[in-house]
């Protein structure tokens, strides 16, 4: 996930706004580990999934958005997370946005979280990003340039 300053997720609906070079290059490593990418219906909708490397599943309670229905290798299924987590197997990329990933966080259902903070302000879908983080520990830390990359692991796994 790539958050502003000010804990915002997106810019006129879209993360793009907030990834620069180097993130979006992280981002396309974890891409490549990847068996799945899960989304929520919302992200389908103003991301770009047209076309993905791996099957995409779409978390939402209708059809899949028209600009998704092309990517042959997406489904929609009307499930929540947990039970999507259950269903699919492998390694599984959560490129949802804030309601999602919260959810996911706060019933320890992320076992990796990816976090890049950067430095821009004033967008939408603004996050506590202490709260967000809360009962993970950070793992990872590093600065490129003006962003913050981080990963956190939930503090129950870690011994």
């Amino acid at each position: 996930m790539v958050v502003g300053r000010d804990g915002c997720t997106t810019i006129n609906s879209r993360s793009s706004g907030l990834s620069s070079k180097e993130d979006r290059a992280r981002f396309h490593e974890l891409r490549k580990r990847a068996d799945v990418i899960l989304v929520g219906g919302n992200t389908a909708r103003h991301e770009p999934y047209a076309k993905t490397p791996v099957p995409l599943v779409v978390l939402t309670q209708g059809e899949l958005p028209l600009s998704v229905a092309a990517n042959t290798q997406a489904r929609a299924v009307n499930l929540s997370l947990e039970e999507a987590l259950t269903v699919l197997s492998g390694c599984i990329l959560i490129e949802a946005g804030p309601s999602i990933i919260s959810q996911g966080l706060r019933s320890k259902l992320i076992d990796e979280f990816h976090l890049t903070r950067a430095d821009i302000e004033s967008g939408e879908n603004c996050l506590d990003l202490e709260e967000l983080t809360s009962g993970y520990i950070e793992v990872g830390y590093e600065k490129v340039g003006s962003d913050i990359f981080q990963i956190y692991k939930p503090v129950n796994t870690l011994r």
